[in-house]
């Protein structure tokens, strides 16, 4: 089962709270965030999102979970797509495949829409970390 917060529409955490295989994980990930990102909640809410999601309990990640995280970028109230908790070899996919760069500047096969708003995505060691770069004070 997979556990949503959202408050106004202006953070939203998404964190697995019951374990299970991590194929079934990446399914309930998935359908966790197209739940959200194309709920009427959302659509209708004139606030941008911060999105938080967890990603601890992976040590691969999926294809057509990269490319949800593509859509998200491309999504215009997301104003930041923190990736957090994720393990080295599930970083290394992400740079990869260039959802993750060190320079904040999208790979040269992206679309010029993924490069326009590749710097809304950054990783964190966690979603606390993730939390407190809102209000850095």
């Amino acid at each position: 089962m997979s556990e949503i917060t959202v408050c106004d529409g202006r953070v939203c955490i998404i964190k697995l709270t019951e374990l299970s295989d991590e194929n079934e994980n990446s399914d309930v990930l998935k359908n966790t965030l197209l739940d959200f990102t194309t709920s009427t909640k959302f659509h209708e809410c004139d606030l941008d999102t911060f999105l938080f999601v967890d990603l601890s309990p992976f040590h691969s990640i999926s294809s057509s979970l990269i490319g949800i995280f593509g859509s998200i970028i491309m999504n215009n109230k997301i104003q930041l797509l923190g990736l957090c908790k994720a393990r080295p070899e599930v970083l290394e996919i992400l740079k990869r495949f260039g959802v993750i760069t060190d320079d904040g500047l999208g790979m040269s096969f992206a679309s010029e829409k993924i490069k326009q708003n590749i710097r809304k995505v950054i990783s964190f060691d966690s979603v606390e970390d993730g939390l407190l770069s809102l209000n850095p004070n």
